[in-house]
């Protein structure tokens, strides 16, 4: 299985957790850090069907220096803290 690691942060403003995946520049929200990361979890994939289908995945990946890694490289990137490891094709 191929995967991207992706950095999500969640910070609050006014009472809102705000969540941003920095790699996509994808954003969301949620009443909760919890909330907000889910929310956020679904946009990136709604973003990355969305690449996908009109096939400019390979492009955006490449333009903003996200890296497809193979299943074989997962005990290594495991390591890091605070990325999410999302399947792709």
């Amino acid at each position: 299985m191929r995967y991207i690691e992706l950095t999500m942060t969640v910070v609050e403003e006014d009472g809102q957790f705000v969540s941003v995946c920095q790699e996509l520049g994808t954003a969301s929200c949620g009443d909760t850090p919890e909330d907000a990361l889910a929310n956020l979890q679904e946009a990136v994939n709604l973003h990355l069907a969305g690449l996908d289908e009109v096939g400019s995945t390979e492009r955006v990946f490449r333009e903003r220096g996200i890296v497809v890694h193979e299943e074989a490289d997962a005990s290594e990137s495991a390591r890091f803290v605070g990325t999410a490891r999302v399947p792709v094709g």
